[in-house]
């Protein structure tokens, strides 16, 4: 009904005037392109009122040349050109206008003048001003932010920066995309999209920051990519069909026994008293005791499950062992050799990251 209304209106001041419906069109249709260049004029106002006032009295002293005819139209659309570039590219806007302007001046001394305009456009461009300052972070910031995809980085608008030709843009509640003098509104499909994988724009991880248990939302395949730079060994931990060759991954009478000890005792939800107890036998090494002991109790079976067997393989490999004994295993395994867990079982992370106090080197 609303476009009804609206279609009505401006077939209505197109039989009033022309000129008038055809703007009204002009605004009806490019209402969302004009919303984002509006926020663009705001946000440049909030940072800079310095490359406005040059190109606004740039704008001016043109549109007062003394000059006629085509000469004048095209000096005028050179300025305004400058004025509309202003919130897109404002260095270059800068430096645009003052050109402009002495090229509209008329002087005897015609030639050092537009030479002059031309050294202190220079001056201008170079000078500090509002622009885009582009980086890698650790965490993805949010907010009004330019994406840069080719270069995999955010860039916000702040004193100091510089231009940016090619950008997406979220600024205000709108989505933009920009190419040089260009900018236009998109929908947000379109910007995700274009922006593509939001994990290019974080700095890639140190292999320190790789250590230890590391839970991933995306997939193991795509996660182990970055890993597999770093690591001769991967265990996984998790139910999804991967390539990991299963396998009895350490024996716990090859671990320290107090690391073995607390990481058993962390998994398996076990007292203080029987921690000790488990640290105590672990520390003997005798196998025919801890079976004489897991016969009286029967909380110490999964840890003569864990004694048998222990191959140490290398490549991206998977504990054989069953339910929680397989976050012993492949804890204990990964600290020995000091290789990453991956898992995108958030339960299984929250048990070996019960365990992240171990000091994996």
């Amino acid at each position: 009904m609303r476009n009804i209304a609206l279609a009505a209106l401006i077939i209505a001041l197109f039989v009033l005037s022309p000129a008038v419906g055809a703007l009204a069109a002009f605004l009806l249709l490019a209402r969302r392109h004009l919303a984002v260049y509006i926020n663009l004029w705001m946000r440049l106002l909030k940072c800079d009122f310095y490359t406005p006032f040059i190109t606004s009295l740039g704008f001016i002293i043109t549109a007062a040349s003394p000059y006629t005819g085509l000469s004048k139209t095209l000096l005028i659309a050179l300025a305004f050109f400058s004025l509309y570039l202003t919130p897109l590219m404002p260095r270059a806007a800068r430096a645009f206008s003052i050109i402009t302007a002495g090229l509209s001046v008329a002087a005897p001394a015609k030639p050092l003048v537009v030479l002059g305009a031309v050294g202190l456009a220079y001056f201008a461009y170079k000078a500090s001003g509002c622009g885009y300052v582009c980086l890698k972070s650790s965490a993805l910031p949010k907010g009004e932010l330019a994406y840069l995809p080719e270069l995999g980085v955010t860039c916000a608008f702040i004193k100091g920066g510089v231009d940016v030709g090619r950008a997406w843009l979220v600024i205000g509640s709108k989505y933009a995309r920009c190419i040089y003098a260009l900018c236009y509104s998109v929908d947000e499909a379109t910007f995700k999209r274009g922006i593509g994988d939001v994990t290019k724009y974080l700095p890639e991880p140190s292999a320190e920051d790789l250590r230890g248990p590391i839970y991933t939302v995306a997939s193991l395949e795509e996660a182990l990519k970055v890993v597999k730079k770093y690591f001769q060994t991967v265990v996984i931990l998790s139910d999804e069909v991967i390539v990991a060759r299963p396998a009895r991954l350490i024996s716990v009478a090859k671990v320290k026994p107090d690391i073995a000890a607390e990481v058993f005792a962390k998994i398996y939800g076990l007292t203080a008293e029987q921690r000790t107890l488990a640290e105590e036998l672990l520390r003997r090494r005798s196998r025919e005791e801890l079976i004489m002991w897991s016969q009286r109790y029967p909380w110490l079976k999964p840890l003569l499950e864990l004694w048998e067997g222990g191959e140490e393989p290398v490549g991206v490999v998977k504990s054989s062992a069953p339910g929680k004994a397989a976050v012993v295993d492949s804890l204990l395994y990964a600290y020995t050799v000091g290789a990453p867990l991956l898992t995108n079982n958030e339960n299984a992370f929250r048990l070996a990251a019960s365990s992240a106090s171990l000091p994996f080197s």
